[in-house]
């Protein structure tokens, strides 16, 4: 991976938390701060993004382009990363344009990212889109970085954690290719757990198995979707107000659309025992607080 290069990239830290779920339920609590690699391709975007742009570079393409909704924190980290290499990029965004760009997609056109807004229907026929701009000579990333490279990517996010010591490892799932990542690298005697963020996504875990061997597919992990909130960047007063607790506990700032929900179904999942006394959990941070500025301005207390 010599060609490409990276600014200011920082390795994670792992900080040991307390709440008081941990401390009643006797479990031990690391977070992996994926979210202070990088100011802008912060959490696991970049871990996503870095084989695809390789291969960008490698083919000598133009740009990149890839597809996400109005609050993607995929689309900016693909914005930021292809300025960063000269590279263009191109963002296909799911739904009408709307009057008022989501802060997501006007920090995504300052890094010189080109939007397309189509239908949603159209969003479901990627190929035709791709058909559109095939005169472009770009590279082509799925949505959320998604497929084989991107999970190879994201298997890197444990290098160097000593993370063999942690029984349960938690993460927010959206395409579930960080899941799928995290997957790969653990051990037998460890469980991965995934919150989907999207409302009844059962499909999921069939698009995780594509990603792994056959192997891979009988290690330990378990996927909930009882913590989505109502569905995928929904958010309501409990969430938020959950999210102030937990920053004021824990100086531990979460986003609503993936690391909260994330973080609230490690809680309740810790309270109910299905994570027993005694585990040592590491909680994976993935980033995306950006997101956070698209609500309304005091709401959250950081």
């Amino acid at each position: 991976m010599s060609n490409y290069y990276f600014m200011n990239f920082q390795q994670p830290a792992i900080i040991n938390i307390s709440p008081h779920f941990a401390v009643r339920h006797k479990v031990s609590l690391d977070i992996l701060r994926l979210d202070l690699i990088h100011p802008v391709i912060s959490g696991n975007k970049w871990y996503k993004l870095k084989y695809y742009l390789q291969h960008a570079i490698d083919n000598k393409a133009t740009g990149i382009a890839t597809f996400g909704g109005a609050f993607s924190n995929h689309i900016l980290a693909a914005a930021c990363a292809a300025q960063i290499n000269g590279l263009k990029s191109f963002g296909i965004i799911r739904g009408e344009k709307p009057k008022l760009l989501s802060h997501t997609l006007k920090n995504a056109v300052q890094y010189g990212m080109e939007l397309y807004f189509i239908s949603r229907k159209e969003y479901d026929n990627k190929e035709m889109v791709k058909e559109r701009l095939k005169d472009k000579d770009l590279f082509w990333i799925d949505e959320g970085g998604y497929g084989t490279d991107g999970a190879k990517g994201a298997s890197e996010i444990l290098d160097g954690a000593a993370f063999d010591k942690y029984s349960h490892i938690v993460v927010a799932a959206g395409t579930g290719t960080t899941f799928a990542g995290l997957i790969k690298k653990i051990k037998p005697h460890q469980q991965v757990i995934g919150i989907s963020v999207m409302k009844n996504n059962y499909s999921l875990r069939e698009e995780i198995n594509s990603l792994l061997n056959n192997n891979e597919r009988k290690k330990n992990f378990r996927l909930f979707h009882d913590f989505h909130f109502g569905g995928y960047a929904k958010n309501n007063d409990k969430l938020i107000n959950y999210m102030n607790i937990v920053y004021e506990s824990s100086d531990m700032p979460l986003d609503f659309v993936y690391t909260a929900k994330a973080f609230y179904g490690l809680q309740k999942l810790t309270e109910e025992d299905f994570i027993p006394s005694g585990s040592k959990i590491l909680f994976v941070h993935t980033g995306g607080l950006q997101g956070n500025l698209s609500l309304p301005k005091g709401v959250l207390k950081f």
